[in-house]
Formats: C-alpha cells, sequence, structure tokens
C-alpha cells in the first residue's frame, strides 16, 4: 500500500483549556513521525485537503453540510433554494460568566436513538420550517430556510472554551438563533437524556448547528445505487453545483474508514462508500486499495470508554493506529505515513527515519 492517512478530527489546541489538559503526555508514535517526517500547515483544515487527496478537488471549497447532504435521504424537490446544515450533539457547561463546550462534550448516539430524535423533533417542530434528518454515519443534518452570509464554526474548534463568540449572533440569523434555543429547551427533560443519564453519560443540551450551505449545490435531481454495496441506500449520480455540473462518478483511489459524515459524503460523491472503523489496523494491509485514510474521533473514545480523559483516548490513538502504522512502514507494507490534526499535516517516507540527525521533540508540538 502506498499510503496510510490517519485523521484525527477532534484535536484543536487553540483551546487554552484543552492543550493544558493533554501537556507533556508522551506519545511515542506521533514523536516518532515528528521528528522525522516533514509538517505542513492546512490552512483551510483537513476537510478540504481531504477532498483534493481523493481526486476530488471541486469539491474543496463546498460546504462541508453539502457534502454531508450527499450521504442523506434527502431528495432534490424537498431542497430547492433551502439550506442544509450539520447538527452535531453536544454538552454544553453553564459557568458563572459563560457558557463552555464541555472537552468531552461531542457525544456519540447510535443510529435508532439518533432516529428516534430525529423523529421527534419534525414532530414538534413541525410548523418551524426545519426538519432533521438522523444521518447514517454520525450525527444530524438538518434542512432549513436558506440564510445568506453567515459564519459558523465547527464544535471540535471550540471544546473547552467558551462558546458565546462561536454561535451565530441573534442579529445575523434570529430564526436560528432562536431554533437553537429552543432545541435547548427541548432536550433539557427529553426522555433521551433520561436514557443517557441511567447508563452514565452526558446528556445532550443542544444540537450545534455549523457547515450550512446550499442544498441544491450537492444533491442530484436523480440517484442510482451504490454498485458492489450491500447497503439499500442511494447516491447522487452526479454533482450539481450552481448551473448543472454533471460527470460521471470516478471511484476514489482509496478505501476510507470511520464515522465522519463529511467523509462519508465525499465518498459518496464518487459512487463509493466510506466504511466502520476495523477492529486493528492490520486489516487494511491485505486491501486491494493503493490509499487508505482513517478519520478518527477522540469522542468516539469517550464513548466507549466513559471515565477516559483525552490523555487516555489520545494514548490508545497512538498506540492502536499511529504506532501500528509505524510498524508496517518499517516492514515496507506502506510506503508513507501522514498524519492530520490541529490543522497540520506530517508525512513520514520509508527512508525519512534515516534522517538521525534530527533532535527528538514532543509530539504535540509538530502540530502547533
Amino acid at each position: 500500500m502506498e499510503e496510510v492517512v490517519i485523521v484525527i478530527t477532534d484535536l484543536y489546541l487553540t483551546s487554552a483549556a484543552e492543550a493544558a489538559s493533554i501537556r507533556g503526555i508522551e506519545l511515542p508514535g506521533l514523536a516518532r513521525v515528528a521528528r522525522y517526517g516533514s509538517g505542513h500547515v492546512l490552512e483551510q483544515g483537513w476537510r478540504p485537503w481531504l477532498a483534493k487527496w481523493s481526486g476530488q478537488s471541486e469539491l474543496a471549497q463546498s460546504a462541508p453540510a453539502t457534502i454531508v447532504a450527499a450521504a442523506s435521504r434527502t431528495k432534490a424537490r424537498e431542497v430547492d433554494g433551502r439550506m442544509v446544515w450539520i447538527a452535531t450533539p453536544v454538552h454544553l457547561v453553564a459557568g458563572l460568566s459563560s457558557v463552555h463546550l464541555d472537552v468531552r462534550g461531542l457525544l456519540q448516539m447510535d443510529l435508532d436513538t439518533r432516529r428516534a430524535l430525529a423523529q421527534d423533533f419534525n414532530a414538534v417542530f413541525t410548523e418551524s420550517g426545519f426538519r432533521l434528518e438522523a444521518l447514517s454515519s454520525a450525527g444530524f443534518l438538518l434542512l432549513g430556510p436558506r440564510i445568506d452570509d453567515l459564519d459558523t464554526v465547527e464544535p471540535a474548534r471550540v471544546l473547552g472554551a467558551s462558546v458565546s463568540e462561536a454561535l451565530p449572533a441573534a442579529s445575523t440569523a434570529p430564526r436560528l438563533r432562536r431554533l437553537v434555543a429552543e432545541i435547548e429547551m427541548w432536550l433539557h427533560s427529553h426522555p433521551v437524556n433520561a436514557d443517557r443519564a441511567r447508563h452514565g453519560r452526558l446528556p445532550i443540551t443542544a444540537l450545534w448547528l455549523w457547515g450550512g450551505g446550499g442544498a441544491r449545490e450537492g444533491i442530484d435531481l436523480g440517484t442510482e445505487p451504490v454498485i458492489g454495496s450491500d447497503t439499500t441506500d442511494t447516491v447522487p449520480a452526479s454533482f450539481v453545483r450552481g448551473a448543472a455540473l454533471a460527470a460521471t462518478a470516478t471511484p476514489i483511489p482509496g478505501v476510507a474508514f470511520g464515522h465522519d459524515p463529511y467523509l462519508h459524503g465525499l465518498w459518496r460523491m464518487s459512487g463509493s462508500n466510506a466504511r466502520p472503523m476495523p477492529d486493528h489496523f492490520e486489516e487494511v494491509l491485505g486491501h486491494t486499495s493503493r490509499r487508505a485514510v482513517f478519520v478518527l474521533e477522540l469522542s468516539q473514545s469517550f464513548d466507549e470508554h466513559r471515565h477516559w480523559t483525552i490523555r487516555d483516548a489520545l494514548a490508545d490513538l497512538d498506540r492502536r493506529w499511529i504506532l501500528s502504522a509505524l510498524d508496517a512502514l518499517r516492514r515496507r507494507d506502506i510506503g508513507r505515513i501522514t498524519v492530520i490534526a490541529n490543522d497540520h499535516r506530517l508525512t513520514l517516507g520509508s527512508r525519512d527515519p534515516w534522517k538521525l540527525w534530527r533532535m527528538p521533540r514532543p509530539a504535540l508540538t509538530a502540530l502547533q
């Protein structure tokens, strides 16, 4: 295999609280990549980079929700002239002077629970003009009226920090801001949260709306079955943006693993399917694809291990995925490793470990 890419979607060190929580942590795999590899800043983040890496450069500037919509069941006749947003379940914490997004506040839910929550939302908010859809990958897609010139921040960038400046202002998007407040009240005593409390999980206090874009941009007028898939889902026959831009879907020269909705939408755009995470890294080595990408979330570890801290989740990720990839690189089973986090890309080739003159440095400094 030529290359393995490992993306950590929710490790951003812009928050002082998050950076302090992992200061001094030992990450031998990442430290080795940082010492011998080459680093680059991703000015626009990992999503546009992945679109280009997958051979779909024309999608790099599209709104994240527009890409996510490609993996939804929304029909084109339902979205003409409207917008879509990614709706991420989060846990907010009220402090003395501000509201913060908990460091562990990106929450996971199983598909049946997401579908039940979406069904209840659509019953309660039927007159609002908004509709919620549970995505098969993770999280939700919100369909609603068009709101121009609205910048939103993805919640992963606000972990451990105040949300006051990250949420859309009431003056620029009063209808959307009012909906956010009403969703918080709806969730406050929702049965889903009562069930989460019984199982020791953090309650869902809000749905964080972000990545909005024109719905028609990413949803074609027709759909076709996924070739070679064991699922009954459908995918867009082509990509439409503004005027009709139709092209035959070209398979991506790589296999993708993860739950991230953007990843699933991007691979659907090419007529392919992203896959669930394997249990072990070695499972990917026998795949016929030349390249592979793993899109990982620390929040997934928090859901599986409820008493873990960020340090625990990072150490586990380093051991299971980065160190395993380094072992495969040493055996020449793969030719290159790329690790992406905090808007930085680190790349290590099979010849790079011979650069013995490079001094060791703490792993996380390479991501800052």
